[in-house]
């Protein structure tokens, strides 16, 4: 099984620069995304896993070790998902 995130509903955002300021409506709770952490925001357009993310994000950072790369993604995810402004399902794999 895989594990798969998508976008909550509930949420509102603002830009400054390179950061996106999120807040889920329902909670309050507030999210501020750097660049790089906006990219994996900007990801789940759909509905998307972990490797798809990192797939992605590989190609904008060649240089980023595959497992610090993954790490990371997996850091703002649970963030997301702690603000619930991400679901996490599990998928088939």
């Amino acid at each position: 099984m895989t594990t798969v995130y998508r976008r909550t509903d509930s949420f509102d955002h603002e830009e400054f620069e390179d950061e996106l300021v999120l807040m889920e409506l329902e909670s309050l709770a507030v999210v501020t995304l750097n660049a790089t952490g906006r990219m994996v925001w900007e990801a789940l357009d759909s509905v998307t896993t972990l490797d798809q993310i990192g797939e992605l994000l590989r190609d904008i950072f060649p240089d980023v070790d595959a497992d610090t790369l993954r790490r990371d993604i997996q850091s703002v995810l649970d963030t997301l998902a702690a603000a619930r402004l991400v679901a996490a399902e599990s998928g088939e794999s």
